[in-house]
């Protein structure tokens, strides 16, 4: 079903003036079965398809096995995509339930991927697989107690890589009670030899990472925080500095980070799925009275490079049409999201080529110092 923007109060384009672009769901299935859980996603444009993290919140502790999919882009045109299973034979002690995800293409064209995986029994381990097609093979597990509450994960190399644990004590009560108190004792951390140490500490639920090699730059949802921060990123690898340079202030709490590909007028920009209510969240998260939907904000960055500040409004909804968005990407002038509790994908825009792709979108919200 196709709403239009003005409705769902959403993603506005400017191309020779303002114009509405529609936004719609689709259902993703894999072998004709709903993938449940999409809270992770990254876009593989090479292969046109995108990757999705995927487990069911919901389920019952045994049937709760989640995986790493893959979907065409071009499917996502209709109202159902079909995806492809990559992970239906791996089968790891603690069963699988991928969390954050990230994708690496090599130097020889193979592509690596790392994926959280917060497994049954309340451990968390970062797995390590390559690409080729469509055929996912793992490569290893990384274990430490400093991965207990690991979140996301950024590659760096292809050896090592950056993960944030949202808490500082591992177990839901350790992290129930950071909760309740407010105590921010979140961690990004690196991995490197298969060891893992934290390089910055003391952040409000840590979550999506994005670093940016050329600007030396990574980016940090810090949920709780309300704020993207951003951190100068040869200093934490040297152990220099570890306090953010700037704070970007977001609409609501930050979830999963990643930037525009593709071409299009999000080609580069730093793209945040945001939770505009906390509590609403929780109140889907857990299937609670007054929560059947939650809010979905997704915003843009603009580069403090560029000047204060600030972020852009690309997508705003009461929960109407798409709910709890944690994660959005673009390519080729399409903004895809995913949702931790559901089994669609947001898609709005259409990907365009050439001088038809729009010149801009939603108007920039006033800046704000960092």
């Amino acid at each position: 079903m196709i709403r239009a923007a003005l409705s769902a109060g959403v993603l506005l384009l400017g191309w020779m003036g303002s114009a509405l672009a529609q936004c719609r769901t689709v259902e993703i299935t894999a072998n004709g079965r709903p993938v449940v859980g999409i809270e992770d996603l990254a876009v593989d444009g090479a292969f046109r398809r995108v990757l999705l993290s995927a487990y069911d919140r919901r389920a019952e502790p045994d049937a709760s096995r989640g995986g790493l999919f893959a979907v065409p882009l071009d499917a996502l045109d209709a109202d159902r995509a079909e995806a492809v299973e990559l992970t239906a034979a791996f089968r790891p002690v603690g069963v699988f339930r991928p969390h954050g995800i990230d994708l690496r293409t090599e130097a020889d064209g193979r592509r690596s991927v790392l994926a959280v995986n917060r497994r049954r029994d309340g451990t968390t381990t970062v797995e390590r697989f390559t690409l080729d097609g469509a055929a996912l093979r793992h490569q290893g597990t990384v274990e430490s107690p400093l991965l207990c509450r690991a979140n996301d994960v950024a590659f760096l190399d292809g050896e090592r890589f950056l993960f944030t644990g949202d808490h500082g004590g591992c177990g839901r009560a350790a992290a129930a009670l950071e909760d309740a108190l407010d105590l921010r004792r979140g961690v990004v951390g690196l991995v490197e030899n298969s060891a893992a140490r934290v390089l910055a500490g003391g952040l409000g639920y840590p979550n999506g990472l994005l670093p940016d090699f050329e600007a030396d730059r990574l980016y940090v949802a810090a949920t709780r925080e309300g704020a993207v921060l951003v951190y100068r990123l040869s200093a934490l690898l040297g152990g220099g500095e570890t306090a953010p340079m700037a704070r970007i202030p977001v609409p609501g709490g930050p979830d999963n980070l990643s930037r525009g590909t593709g071409g299009g007028p999000l080609e580069g920009r730093a793209l945040a799925a945001v939770h505009p209510s906390l509590p609403a969240l929780a109140l889907h998260r857990h299937g609670l009275p007054g929560g059947a939907t939650a809010p979905a904000r997704v915003v843009a960055l603009f580069s403090t490079t560029m000047g204060p500040a600030g972020v852009e409004t690309l997508f705003d909804d009461d929960g109407g049409l798409f709910s709890a968005a944690t994660v959005a990407a673009a390519w080729d002038g399409r903004l895809i999201a995913g949702s931790v509790m559901s089994a669609r994908l947001l898609t709005c825009g259409t990907a365009t080529s050439g001088a038809s792709r729009s010149s801009g979108w939603a108007a920039r919200s006033a800046p704000t110092r960092p």
